[in-house]
């Protein structure tokens, strides 16, 4: 079974990390953006972070949906989330 450390976001904080998936939170009509997504496995020394995809314009997550990574980086825009970030 897979461990997690769950941190809840700020808008417009980045994060950096092994993050495995992220939650969007809210009521069902709630606008949870993500304005930068880095694909990837996080790198020790976090310099040498290379992502596998970026996704750059607005993401648009429902609340109550996730996006699974692995991702080494993200930026809130709006909204809440919860992420996963591995033990």
């Amino acid at each position: 079974m897979a461990q997690f450390n769950a941190v809840s976001s700020s808008v417009g904080s980045t994060y950096t990390g092994s993050i495995a998936k992220v939650l969007a939170l809210g009521a069902n009509d709630a606008e949870c953006t993500l304005s930068n997504i880095d694909f990837g496995n996080m790198t020790n020394p976090e310099t040498s972070f290379t992502p596998t995809s970026n996704i750059s314009t607005a993401i648009i997550v429902p609340a109550g949906s996730y996006v699974e990574g692995p991702i080494g980086r993200l930026k809130v825009d709006a909204g809440g989330f919860l992420i996963y970030f591995n033990e």
